[in-house]
């Protein structure tokens, strides 16, 4: 990719068939299928650079590094949350050719079968586990782990016939070495009789695995929409056009028809700093991101009206919908120092070891910049006695006045909370310490700047009732807008992740665990083995940080329902003009959600594909 400069402006076109607003995750997806089709031209607009090459994105190691580094993210940091004793959340968004694949810790989870058809149960016909898990498989190309690789991490669980063979993007293993705590990680949960029950990637497994990641099997280079659904072939197609550095103002919108108004193309401004207009003759897809595209959208005039009207902007088409339902896990980490003498992380502070991983990973892929090392386990509560969640949920669910999205919702979420075969709770375990005392910024939260060496696992709520927003704070482009997530503002919520959280210290100490870290090491955290409930609430507020998960913003529901599209991706009250990324998620699913927003990309072109 070195040898194209996607920032060029020289012979771009006046129209093409499609604009895809977001040269990320899904855009890329979208526009690598679309044309397919030699007769279709598209246009894919980022407003970050490319920068494919850089080490800290082709090393897989280093992803927390771009964090809040404006070359490649969007930096964006809540107001103070009311019920986190005022603390403010960062959220990094992908600001950079492959988007959010491009710098994530690149986990590959699959969503749960009930994850998928709680879709179709909210008024979404065609979206359930049958039609999109195969869109999974679609986007992937999975390598089976070596014997060796299969041993050290009990991978004996794993079904091939649910990966994917044949996708643009590369999910591997790799080779190790592991850190210990990687390999002693399910074992724990066998010891606590939590065996895993099948490969998580069926939709329907429980208990603790190691998942691969997004990583090439042999370069151990990251594997993302920037170098593989834009590698060099494709970039090659002259109907194919993607301009980075590229910053789309608005939406060209045609409302003088008296009925929908018409997506005709959208206003831009380039890397000359020259603002012009580029044609759409078929649709305006937007890709820009759960944060980015009800920005744009309410920048256009799609929105709450009295909102728009207050920054100054007329409202073309009128829907409170656009911004709400954002929906975000969250985790809460705890830090324990390792043993003397366990390989963590934390070596990576000493120049010299850092250089030499850095020459490894260049020189053949190995060492730990090639290795996405980070544990995983879908688990119950597990210490709640027989009655007790169902009594949590009514004390903490008494809602009143609840609109007819929440209805429909929470009905969903409690039949999911009271199947003791959907797990609430994920917890991962990272072999480095995070701080988020030293927050917001992810600079803190990942700087390793306490001196000694930790391990951390963290709790996360798989789907929280609490509900966020995202809305315009200016009417100019260049300002970003407010990022809310309200963590922890349904109650329900904070009791049952406080749950989670009194576990974290049940997993570190059994073993093997338990022998790997120090005895009389630090805490990162005020924590001890017989944490009490209240102290689990507390820590739970004061320490919940972002999982870079958001989605819901433009949610695909009836609009009666608080939809902002509809089962096919079109915006309401609109010709022209669909959403294909995260924020049309109107459920999160359980765990990491880079492999879902893929799918939902191949299923989106599938859709306009069949509407041409």
């Amino acid at each position: 990719m070195a040898s194209i400069d996607t920032s060029s402006l020289a012979d771009l076109r006046q129209q093409y068939d499609y604009i895809v607003v977001g040269g990320g995750t899904s855009g890329l997806v979208v526009a690598n299928r679309l044309t397919e089709n030699p007769a279709i031209s598209v246009l894919v607009l980022e407003a970050g650079g490319n920068r494919v090459n850089d080490p800290r994105i082709a090393a897989p190691g280093l992803a927390a590094s771009t964090y809040f580094d404006p070359d490649f993210d969007w930096c964006i940091t809540s107001p103070p949350q009311k019920a986190l004793n005022g603390r403010c959340i960062a959220e990094p968004r992908g600001r950079t050719l492959g988007g959010s694949s491009a710098i994530n810790l690149g986990m590959v989870i699959y969503p749960s079968r009930a994850d998928l058809n709680s879709w179709e149960q909210l008024g979404n016909e065609g979206w359930n586990w049958d039609s999109v898990s195969p869109y999974l498989k679609k986007s992937q190309t999975f390598s089976p782990p070596s014997a060796q690789v299969k041993e050290e991490l009990s991978l004996q669980y794993i079904d091939q016939v649910v990966q994917g063979s044949s996708g643009p993007l590369q999910v591997s293993f790799g080779d190790g070495p592991f850190p210990p705590f990687v390999g002693a990680w399910p074992k724990v949960f066998e010891n606590l009789n939590l065996q895993i029950t099948g490969d998580p990637m069926s939709g329907v497994a429980k208990g603790a695995f190691v998942g691969p990641g997004s990583i090439h099997p042999t370069t151990r280079q990251r594997s993302h929409a920037g170098v593989t659904y834009y590698n060099e072939e494709v970039a090659k197609r002259p109907n194919l056009r993607v301009i980075t550095e590229a910053y789309v103002e608005k939406i060209v919108l045609d409302n003088t028809s008296g009925e929908d108004v018409v997506a005709t193309g959208i206003q831009f401004i380039g890397k000359d700093g020259i603002q012009q207009t580029v044609a759409a003759k078929r649709e305006v897809i937007l890709a820009a991101g759960t944060v980015k595209t009800p920005h744009l959208l309410e920048l256009s005039g799609i929105g709450n009206g009295s909102l728009l009207r207050s920054h100054g902007i007329d409202p073309i088409v009128e829907n409170e919908n656009v911004g709400e339902n954002l929906q975000e896990h969250g985790f809460v980490p705890f830090s324990w120092e390792v043993a003397d003498g366990q390989p963590t992380a934390e070596a990576l502070r000493d120049p010299a070891v850092a250089g030499a991983a850095m020459a490894a990973w260049q020189g053949s892929g190995a060492g730990p910049l090639g290795l996405c090392a980070l544990p995983s386990s879908y688990t119950n509560l597990a210490e709640l006695k027989d009655g007790e969640l169902k009594s949590i949920i009514e004390q903490y669910s008494q809602e009143k006045d609840l609109s007819p999205s929440l209805t429909a919702q929470y009905n969903v979420l409690r039949q999911m909370l009271e199947d003791e075969d959907e797990p609430t709770g994920q917890y991962t375990l990272a072999p480095f310490q995070v701080l988020p005392e030293k927050g917001p910024s992810p600079k803190g939260l990942y700087g390793m700047l306490e001196p000694e060496n930790f391990i951390s696992i963290v709790s996360v709520l798989n789907r929280p009732f609490s509900r966020g927003n995202v809305h315009i704070a200016s009417s100019d482009p260049k300002a970003n807008p407010t990022f809310d997530p309200c963590f922890f503002a349904h109650p329900l919520d904070l009791e049952l992740h406080a749950r989670h959280v009194r576990w974290l210290e049940t997993l570190a100490w059994t073993e093997p665990m338990a022998s790997l870290l120090k005895a009389d090491g630090r805490r990162l955290q005020n924590s001890s083995r017989d944490i009490t409930l209240e102290t689990a609430r507390e820590l739970a507020r004061d320490r919940i940080v972002a999982h870079y998960h958001v989605i819901g913003t433009a949610a695909m529901m009836p609009r009666e329902k608080g939809g902002v599209v509809d089962s096919r991706l079109n915006v309401y009250g609109t010709k022209n003009l669909r959403v294909v990324d995260a924020s049309i998620f109107p459920l999160i699913p359980r765990g990491n959600i880079q492999s879902t927003v893929f799918a939902v990309a191949e299923k989106a072109a599938d859709i306009i594909k069949a509407d041409f």
